[in-house]
């Protein structure tokens, strides 16, 4: 999808969520609902100040109108270490578990050693 159908696509959108007329949205913008429409229909490709005007008509970044939310879905989430504590058996859980308690407690053993002070 190129940088002008994003646009069309989140104009559409967000002016649906909004709840918002082609035509209110042109009112918002000083301009005309024709105008909107080709705007969406890909004829025209409104300027930098109309761009502006239009997402502060719908309350948005301007930059909230280029964003590509369909290659974001598809950009493959890395794993964390909940995910690979998730993942692991019972047994290598509960060894960690215990390693990590103690190494804890020997911290703290040493944080509080009465000598230190």
């Amino acid at each position: 999808m190129n940088l002008q159908q994003i646009f069309i696509e989140n104009l559409r959108k967000l002016r649906s969520e909004k709840d918002m007329s082609q035509m209110q949205l042109a009112e918002k913008c000083n301009t005309s609902a024709n105008y909107i429409s080709e705007i969406e229909m890909g004829r025209r490709i409104p300027s930098f100040e109309k761009i502006e005007k239009i997402a502060e008509a719908l309350k948005i970044p301007p930059s909230q109108l280029f964003i590509d939310e369909s290659a974001a879905e598809n950009v493959e989430k890395k794993p964390d270490a909940k995910d690979y504590l998730q993942k692991m058996p019972a047994n290598v859980k509960k060894e960690l578990y215990s390693r990590f308690l103690a190494l804890m407690k020997s911290d703290i053993n040493a944080l509080l050693d009465p000598n230190e002070y």
